[in-house]
This record gives C-alpha cells, structure tokens and sequence, in this order.
C-alpha cells in the first residue's frame, strides 16, 4: 500500500482549513450558552467571566480565517449567529435575572427584549454593510456585551432594589440605543503595537496593571468610557463645526 505524498496530504490539512477559525467561533458560542446557564442558576461573576471569553474569542475567529485564507459565507454567518447569542441573550438574560426577575419581571422581560433586538440589529446591518477598519457605525456589539457584564461585575450578587432595576434599565436601553444608531466609533484594530509610540505602549502597560489590581471597577470604566466616546466625540465635533470651542 502506497504511503500518501507530502503534496497530498497538505492539500488534505488545506481542504480543512476552515475547521479551526469555525472552532473559534463553536467556542465563542459555548461561552454565551455558558452565560445562560450561569445567569439563570445566579453564579452572575462566572457569567461574565464567560461573556469576557466570548469577546476575546470573537476577536481571533476572523485573524484565524485571514490568516489560513480560510474566510467563506458560511463563516461569516455562523459567526453572526454565535454573536446573536453570546452578545444579544447572554448579556439580556445575565441582566434580566440579576436586577429585573424578583422586582420588575414583566417590565424586565421587555427591557431586555428590546436589548436583543437591537443586537440583532447591529449584527445584521453590519452584515450588509461595506466593512471600514477604522470606525464602525454604531456602538459594537461585543463592546455593548462587555458593558452590561462589567457592570453587573462590580456587585455579582442579586439585589431586589427598585433603584438597581432603574439604572439597569436606563444601562440596557442605552446601550440598545448606541448599538442601532450612527454614531461612529474608533475601531481598537487602528491601534497597532508596532507602529505605536512609547507613550501608547506605557498607556496600555498602565491600563493591564490597573485591571490587575482593581479589575472590577477597571474594566467597567474601560467599557463605559469606549461607550460614551463615540457621543463624546460626535458632540465636540459638533461643536467645532459651528465654531465654538469645548471651552466656552
């Protein structure tokens, strides 16, 4: 029996290429389902642990793609529906059961439908949309995900309070509302550590260290403030343009 050539069997690997960037993407989809299943039996800190996962592993599912030229309709899809879930249930049902389910059920059920919908939204549009490596359209929707998991990290313990629910509604709903909108955002791919000066690279040293000493009030205002940058920005662009300073 003729033992296969060196050829055939990297055309072999070749041909299967796409199997590891779609692992990527089966990984980034266990995590939102891992959310779920932790929200719903109230370990909230390891189901946002497990939305944080979901996010780096979304990152890397297209790097893997390129960089095997393994990209294909059916990956890109399948990775939208792994963002449907990881970045539009997961964090709705994290938040529902954490601050809506035993204080505002119903009124809860509907804030955070309306949280999914406009992840799906996002999704979608960005689907059809032509891709721009420097700025997306919209608030994305892994950083709307990391949003409502680094909030709810700052107090991973259910609270029947009528004012958590409040500002929980006001969370969820804003951010619905910067995903679906045109707002622009800079996207982090821009930030090359290559061509990054020293300062940048003391900057990213200095936030690493801070998540290392205070990760949960770090990552909260890493994500609201990537949040609030985009209106920030639009706001004082705004401004400029009619010729008034920020200062006046």
């Amino acid at each position: 029996m003729k033992k296969p050539k060196k050829e055939e069997i990297m055309q072999r690997w070749y041909k299967r290429r796409f199997i590891l960037p779609n692992a990527v993407t089966v990984g980034n989809m266990f995590c939102g389902f891992l959310t779920i299943v932790y929200a719903t039996s109230g370990r909230f800190d390891k189901a946002c642990i497990a939305i944080a996962l979901g996010i780096l592993l979304d990152g890397f599912d297209g790097k893997v793609a390129r960089k095997l030229n393994a990209t294909s309709k059916f990956g890109m899809e399948f990775d939208s529906l792994s963002d449907v879930i990881t970045f539009g249930v997961a964090p709705a049902v994290l938040m529902y059961n954490w601050c809506f389910k035993t204080s505002a059920d119903e009124f809860g059920v509907l804030v955070n439908f309306i949280y999914l919908i406009c992840t799906a939204s996002r999704l979608a549009r960005f689907n059809v949309t032509e891709p721009d490596l420097k700025r997306f359209c919209g608030l994305p929707s892994p950083a709307a995900a990391a949003g409502v998991a680094s909030f709810v990290f700052l107090d991973p313990i259910s609270r029947d309070s009528i004012w958590l629910t409040g500002i929980g509604a006001v969370v969820m709903l804003s951010l619905a509302y910067l995903m679906v909108c045109r707002i622009p955002y800079i996207s982090i791919k821009v930030f090359q550590m290559k061509s990054m000066p020293l300062r940048g690279r003391l900057a990213i040293g200095l936030v690493i260290a801070l998540v290392w000493w205070k990760p949960q009030w770090s990552l909260f205002l890493l994500s609201a403030g990537y949040a609030l940058s985009g209106p920030v920005a639009l706001f004082l662009s705004s401004k400029r343009k009619m010729g008034i300073s920020p200062q006046e």
